[in-house]
């Protein structure tokens, strides 16, 4: 697996996520309050927005911490993530290069 890999596969866990908050019978215990929001009046939309917008933070921040372009925890270190087989996935810039890319790109 590459690092741009690696930040795809993050990508598709927070879509995934969202999916699975906003599902009509929810498994997760922070679909299930959506659920509960949405059927007190709460908008669906500017909820899934929000939601998104928060999973696409904290998303984006992980990866651009372990790459050492952010701080994780109030300290700034870049991390070499390895595979089970020892092979290194991220040179140094990579995650944040390709996060900006999924995470952000679109939204400019």
């Amino acid at each position: 697996m590459t690092g741009e890999e690696f930040v795809k596969h993050c990508y598709d866990e927070k879509e995934y996520l969202l999916g699975q908050y906003f599902d009509e019978k929810p498994e997760t215990a922070a679909g299930e309050m959506l659920r509960k929001l949405i059927r007190s009046g709460a908008d669906r939309e500017q909820l899934r927005k929000l939601v998104d917008t928060v999973l696409t933070d904290s998303f984006y921040t992980m990866l651009l911490g372990l790459d050492g372009a952010a701080s994780l925890g109030g300290e700034q270190v870049a991390y070499k993530l390895y595979d089970e087989d020892g092979v290194l996935l991220n040179e140094c810039g990579e995650l944040e290069e390709n996060a900006y890319a999924l995470f952000v790109g679109d939204e400019e």
